[in-house]
């Protein structure tokens, strides 16, 4: 790297780049707004589904993280940013940082990834990063690093999530050429972006990126695991002609739909069988549930699981 002045320089003025990268590449996909900080109450867990020290073959260490305010329609946003010397598929990196962001639904996840990914197919949109790298070179420059040009590549889509790209920048400065890498990733209702960028006149190459995306990609999966953590529950009275409702208690990893059954059990609770066509949220007992007692199996999905839990049983239906 030379002298450790230069280091020192050259590390901050690419910590810019990256940042102004990712914080463009969100930008694209969450659009302009505020709202409040921190993981959405049923999940994800933004923080645990982030790139960790682990997820590096060695020397990773922590430098910045936390949420920040995100902008509208994502609801959530989560940043961690590395130091250098972390160490990715043969390659010791400069710095790596990695977001992630969470909407309210899958669909307008999907839609804003397929919205970012259509834009740097085209020449504009690749301008519009070039123009970030550009921005944050100028916003740390000292005159030791001088920016000469900046190429950036078209997607590439990598076969991991639900939809995943990778775009190299080059960057050629007097001090030698740097290669960056922007990864993108959906699962559900989150999209990851993973920065990267190699030492001055290191080849990155792609495996890094692929690899840094698969291993998010694994934790993404795992945030996406539902699990009830309060069991549902039934608000009514259980008397014939009177309605019931099932109420989905709570669940972690973000639900986007439920489904139902009612079931009618004998008089001590046991032996429940599902009542035939009784799927609604409610259901109104009959002359057939006389004596019987009633529970309610609530079913949770979304595109990675299904998780199912059912209530206690009402009172005997009189």
């Amino acid at each position: 790297m030379g002298h450790p002045t230069y280091t020192m320089s050259l590390s901050g003025r690419t910590r810019a780049v990256l940042t102004t990268l990712v914080a463009v590449a969100a930008f694209s996909v969450a659009g302009v707004g505020a709202q409040a900080a921190g993981s959405p109450p049923d999940g994800p867990d933004l923080e645990a589904m982030a790139l960790a020290p682990s997820d590096f073959d060695g020397g990773a260490a922590i430098d910045s993280q936390g949420f920040i305010t995100p902008g509208l329609p994502a609801i959530a946003e989560y940043q961690r940013y590395f130091r250098p010397g972390a160490r990715l598929a043969g390659r010791r990196l400069l710095y790596a940082s990695n977001i992630i962001i969470a909407f309210d639904d899958a669909g307008t996840a999907t839609s804003g990834f397929a919205a970012f990914q259509a834009e740097l197919n085209t020449p504009a949109g690749r301008r519009t990063i070039g123009n970030s790298v550009v921005s944050g070179f100028k916003q740390g420059a000292s005159g030791k690093v001088k920016l000469r040009s900046v190429a950036v590549g078209r997607p590439v889509a990598l076969r991991l999530g639900q939809g995943a790209f990778r775009l190299a920048i080059v960057l050629r400065t007097n001090r030698g050429r740097i290669e960056l890498a922007l990864t993108a990733l959906r699962v559900d209702r989150a999209i990851g972006l993973t920065g990267l960028a190699a030492y001055p006149k290191t080849h990155l190459t792609s495996a890094p990126a692929v690899l840094a995306t698969a291993r998010l990609a694994q934790r993404f999966q795992q945030g996406f695991i539902l699990r009830n953590t309060v069991p549902p529950s039934i608000v009514g009275t259980p008397q014939q002609g009177q309605a019931l409702t099932a109420d989905v208690g709570h669940w972690a990893g973000a639900p986007g739909a439920f489904a139902y059954q009612w079931n009618r059990c004998d008089t001590a609770g046991a032996n429940c069988a599902a009542i035939p066509g009784a799927v609604a949220q409610t259901y109104v007992p009959t002359a057939s549930d006389s004596t019987a007692r009633i529970t309610v199996t609530v079913t949770a999905s979304n595109s990675v699981s299904t998780s199912s839990a059912s209530s206690s049983a009402t009172p005997q239906v009189p």
